[in-house]
């Protein structure tokens, strides 16, 4: 036999099957992304859309703080582990049920417990770290509604401590409840609350246990260790400790709910059962490999594609499970508890001004059912607490941001084809927000906007200074009016889809009053007074300060300042070209990247790029900065998102922007196409709505940066720039091409 290269030449065997190697999505994630720069995410173990997460806290939470980063990277010390921690939210919130860890005697001050560290390992569902001062390994794991820890003493010169802190978290309320059950068990809650200045609190629940032999449990109070079976207060907890030469591994599991400890115990007693660690970090892992695995893509370089899976990783954790395993929710808006039934899962944690953009239409293309899910809770809490809500966290509305940005969220979802749920008292919750004149805490100044087809700066409610999200206050009122033209667009498109031809006219109009901002000599929408008068003096480029912080945006200005804002009407782009001019239109927006307007750390303008598709011949220049954009934000270091990432929002964008498809117009089934980054996207669309079907997005070796042609992949070409939602299902993808012969 002649053996070359290791190939054996001989006669033919029987063929025998090789199973491909399963690829591991979640091995191409990087949660150190977004850990500094402002990015707000952090690099803990959590699970798609879990309540729970299990994360390393770099910073002291026991005093007060205005940073709603759990975890900056290059901190120098670890102080604890936390088990209810959000991504990318703009204000403080959760960082709750921290576990501390020290060696030696009990000592109540920060001190004891802060240690430098190093060894860092993350990927989805798993963090570990060791703790150098007090040489003790972390590792953490978590299910759904739980989390898992497990504390390894690297020698038994010591007693290790395990100390459940209820004085610190992100709240700027500190305070909780312990009490000792048998079993090694302790049970409470930590009080959260004041989220951006929100007077309403909450209390998350939870349920603790150790696996191990503690010489001692004992409750704290007042810094002290007391005899005592129940403790509260801000500086109370539960101590235990353990001596390492009988258990140099420790093991804690907690069981989270926000309806009650009984819950959080169940909840405990369901997910974990008596799995072991490594059991449920498996359980994670496949979990985040079959939801990422929704999309495979083919071609670009490592770092291209941990970039990408990062985006993706980070666009599926919020809105976040609230559900118990029972069904419980609470219905903090009007004290009770709630029931899903088996129905539906429940969601919570609606950052929607920033979602309604990129996340939501995300869920809606890749992941249907959880968007269904997603949408029958906002319907819900509508029908409980009579308004359909803005910013809900925790069971109750906070009303931060403006607009009334769920409704966008409601007509992308219908749009798209996600049907079952109550639409028509969704309907109705819509219009109620944008119809009702007094005692609206949706939409603060409605009466002047339906008058006169505006916001005014000079009667906004109240002074500036004063500014809260919940007294009624405008802020920025060009802003705010552009928000509610959209959101009273994707109620005409809902009302047209159900043959509600009245109501459809009447808020395809009102979406449209934005013209009576638009300035024609400043080319810009500026701020007008109640006589109808232009704000005077006026800079476009000024966005210091409206409301809320010197840096809260240009008079009249959300976040930004009028280039921000200069062609938000993303349902509206026709109009908008006839009242600015198509050649005022076109300059405007190449100035908008020349002059360097655009501002990708933020919300407003993140269509932008993708306009230059609505001017015939120019969508060259959107293939150009779309891909500019996307090299210049993200990448593959700790600082790799270019801001808050609000949720996932900034993330989604991305995600989109590397398929070459973009919902410039969430309410309008349409994509804005622009170049892929990779060679091959597959997607596996689920059963529910979708049928199973594969879309696959792939470009041709000719095209580098530019195309001028897509064909879905039938075959059949794309007319145009843009292509419909249902036409991309039907045409099973596209391909993207440059020819010489266009």
């Amino acid at each position: 036999m002649l053996t070359l290269l290791g190939i054996s030449c001989q006669k033919p065997q029987k063929e025998t099957v090789v199973e491909q190697a399963k690829v591991d999505y979640g091995q191409m994630v990087n949660p150190f992304i977004g850990t500094s720069n402002e990015g707000n995410t952090h690099p803990g173990a959590m699970s798609p859309w879990g309540m729970t997460a299990a994360a390393p806290h770099n910073k002291d939470f026991r005093s007060r703080t205005d940073n709603p980063a759990i975890y900056e990277y290059g901190n120098p010390f670890i102080y604890s582990f936390a088990s209810v921690n959000l991504s990318g939210i703009g204000c403080p919130v959760a960082g709750s049920i921290p576990i501390r860890v020290s060696r030696g005697d009990f000592n109540w001050s920060v001190d004891s417990f802060k240690s430098s560290y190093d060894q860092e390992k993350t990927y989805p569902g798993y963090y570990g770290v060791q703790l150098i001062d007090h040489r003790v390994e972390a590792e953490m794991t978590v299910t759904t509604r739980t989390t898992r820890f497990k504390f390894t003493a690297a020698d038994d010169s010591e007693p290790l401590n395990i100390f459940l802190d209820l004085g610190s978290n992100l709240s700027h309320i500190k305070t909780g409840e312990a009490k000792k059950l048998a079993g090694q068990t302790i049970v409470g809650y930590q009080v959260d609350g004041e989220f951006c200045g929100v007077n309403k609190q909450t209390k998350i629940f939870y349920a603790l246990q150790v696996e191990g032999q503690p010489s001692s449990l004992q409750l704290v109070e007042e810094a002290q260790a007391v005899d005592k079976e129940m403790v509260e207060g801000a500086k109370a907890g539960a101590l235990f400790t353990f001596d390492p030469k009988q258990d140099k591994e420790v093991e804690v599991k907690i069981g989270i709910s926000f309806v009650s400890a009984e819950n959080a115990l169940a909840n405990l007693k369901a997910e974990q059962k008596a799995l072991a660690f490594e059991d449920i970090k498996a359980a994670v892992g496949e979990q985040w490999n079959k939801m990422l695995g929704r999309i495979d893509i083919e071609g670009g370089a490592v770092n291209d594609r941990t970039v990408f899976y990062t985006a993706l990783y980070h666009s599926i954790l919020l809105p976040q499970v609230i559900n118990d395993v029972n069904g419980d929710y609470p219905d903090r808006e009007v004290n009770k508890v709630g029931n899903t039934e088996g129905k539906y899962t429940r969601y919570s944690t609606y950052s929607l001004w920033d979602t309604y953009r990129t996340v939501h239409p995300l869920l809606a293309l890749v992941y249907p059912e959880e968007q269904r899910d997603m949408t029958i809770s906002l319907v819900e809490m509508y029908k409980a607490w009579g308004w359909i809500p803005k910013w809900e966290l925790f069971g109750y509305d906070t009303y931060c941001m403006v607009g009334d940005p769920a409704l966008p969220v409601i007509a992308d979802t219908y749009m798209k084809g996600i049907t079952d749920f109550d639409v028509e008292t969704a309907l109705e919750g819509m219009v109620k927000s944008a119809t009702t004149r007094e005692n609206n805490p949706i939409r603060p100044g409605i009466k002047y906007y339906l008058d006169l087809g505006y916001l005014p700066m000079d009667d906004r409610g109240g002074d500036r200074k004063d500014f809260s999200f919940t007294n009624g206050i405008v802020w920025g009122p060009v802003s705010t009016t552009l928000e509610y033209n959209f959101s009273d667009f994707g109620i005409a498109q809902v009302a047209k889809a159900l043959g509600k031809e009245e109501l459809y006219q009447q808020f395809y109009k009102q979406s449209h009053s934005f013209v009576n901002l638009y300035d024609r000599e400043t080319t810009f929408f500026r701020p007008k007074n109640k006589d109808g008068s232009w704000l005077t003096p006026y800079n476009p480029l000024d966005r210091f300060w409206d409301v809320r912080w010197k840096k809260s945006g240009g008079p009249g200005y959300v976040e930004g300042n009028a280039w921000q804002y200069a062609f938000f009407v993303p349902h509206a782009m026709d109009t908008l070209q006839q009242i600015m001019g198509e050649e005022v239109f076109a300059s405007k927006l190449h100035q908008m990247f020349s002059e360097k307007h655009f501002d990708m750390t933020n919300e407003p303008d993140i269509t932008f790029p993708f306009l230059f598709n609505y001017i015939n011949g120019q969508e060259r220049s959107t293939q150009q900065y779309v891909r500019e954009v996307a090299e210049k934000n993200f990448f593959n270091a700790h600082n790799g998102i270019p801001g808050n990432d609000d949720a996932g929002t900034l993330s989604a964008w991305l995600v989109f922007a590397d398929l070459g498809i973009f919902p410039d117009a969430p309410g309008i089934p349409t994509y804005q196409l622009s170049t892929p980054k990779f060679k091959k996207a597959t997607i596996k669309l689920p059963d529910y709505v979708y049928g199973g079907k594969t879309l696959v997005i792939e470009k041709s070796a000719e095209v580098g940066r530019y195309f001028n042609r897509v064909e879905f992949a039938d075959g059949t070409p794309v007319d145009g720039y843009s292509v419909d939602h249902q036409a991309l299902l039907k045409g099973g993808g596209l391909k993207y091409e440059k020819r010489s012969s266009l």
